[in-house]
């Protein structure tokens, strides 16, 4: 018998009906999935949960609505990647945003109000303290073993570039380096902490 219009009808809508329960079944699943890894990833990120909760819905969304669009999810070669993209870079919208949020504060806190010339004394006192402590490794260490500290520890050279400088070993360097900042504990302590 010939196929009436109606049941083209009929069966159109079943296939159709039974697609979409399908797809929503599948991304309720996978919803279910995805939440948890999401979360934790901002949980370690962000410092409050209501904060959490709202970039995970918001990248989940997101995602979804992508690989659902058929024009969009052609384009997109690996979904978890994808999926990690859009939380990173929500993660750094959000941070953007909260780094430019004032921060709120109370009538009742007591702030302390700062006086400029003691902010001043301090680093002056500081500087000072710091020229101190140049003289005395200067006046402590000598030759190599000065090169080497400041190479290392104020030029933040690796061991092996200054011993490719210096024509020496890495290993010498280090040692040379532990040997010189001992000493130096122990001239320029006084220097520091006064």
């Amino acid at each position: 018998p010939p196929v009436t219009l109606l049941q083209k009808l009929i069966l159109y809508v079943r296939a159709n009906l039974q697609d979409f329960l399908m797809t929503s079944i599948n991304l309720d699943a996978q919803w279910q999935i995805l939440y948890p890894k999401v979360y934790g990833y901002f949980f370690r990120r962000v410092n409050n949960r209501l904060d959490v909760e709202d970039l995970t819905s918001l990248v989940l969304t997101f995602y979804f609505e992508a690989i659902s669009n058929p024009e969009k999810a052609d384009k997109i070669k690996s979904p978890n990647a994808y999926l990690w993209k859009i939380a990173y870079n929500q993660l750094m919208v959000f941070i953007t945003n909260k780094s430019k949020e004032p921060v709120p504060v109370g009538l009742d806190d007591n702030l302390e109000v700062i006086d400029e010339s003691q902010d001043n004394t301090r680093s002056t006192n500081y500087t000072q303290r710091s020229k101190k402590l140049l003289e005395c490794i200067n006046i402590s260490l000598s030759g190599l073993d000065l090169i080497i500290v400041t190479k290392s520890l104020i030029e933040e050279w690796t061991s092996p570039k200054v011993a490719e400088e210096l024509n020496l070993t890495a290993v010498n360097v280090r040692k040379r380096l532990s040997r010189a900042v001992s000493k130096l504990r122990e001239k320029c302590r006084m220097v520091w902490e006064n």
